[in-house]
């Protein structure tokens, strides 16, 4: 089956942010509003782990929608 090449757009781009995010965690809890959150939620060692999770999360979800892995509702036909 063709893949849309919107979705590989998509895919790449949301795991290139999610890379760029995790690269950059540090400043991201220390400079963002959310990323103070995490830490007073969690603490700076643990907070920086779930932040981590998540973008290592992003990455794999993004991936896995470039390479049609994971269906888009378009091609479900909702």
């Amino acid at each position: 089956m063709q893949v849309d090449r919107n979705q590989i757009l998509m895919g790449y781009a949301i795991a290139l942010v999610c890379l760029v995010g995790l690269i950059y965690s540090r400043w991201f809890l220390n400079s963002t509003r959310k990323g103070r959150w995490l830490m007073i939620k969690f603490g700076p060692v643990y907070g920086m782990w779930v932040l981590r999770g998540l973008f290592a999360a992003g990455i794999a979800l993004g991936i896995a929608l470039a390479q049609d892995w994971i269906r888009s509702l378009e091609l479900l036909g909702l």
